[in-house]
């Protein structure tokens, strides 16, 4: 079985992929990086608010199935930036 592609997430999984890849090549305190952050956390509060921490569960495991290298970081990432909607969950999305 051939892991998923970048092209076979959602446009909304597609968008949150863009915007991690985008924080993950700038140094974290990089103006850029920062408001990179900013759209993730804004684009995860509506995947929350439209569908619940499963629906940000479930993306999360999306995207670390695009690329099982980097999915630690991604993880890392999301985790981090949606700390405040994953904490009922634990955010179980597992690298």
């Amino acid at each position: 079985m051939s892991r998923p592609a970048a092209s076979d997430l959602t446009p909304t999984g597609a968008f949150v992929l863009g915007l991690v890849q985008s924080i993950e090549r700038r140094e974290p305190d990089a103006p850029a990086a920062i408001a990179f952050r900013t759209a993730l956390a804004r684009k995860g509060r509506e995947v929350y608010a439209a569908d619940g921490v499963e629906a940000l569960d479930i993306l999360m495991n999306a995207l670390a199935n695009t690329d099982p290298d980097r999915a630690e970081v991604r993880m890392t990432i999301l985790r981090a930036v949606w700390a405040d909607l994953l904490s009922g969950s634990g955010g179980t999305a597992r690298p």
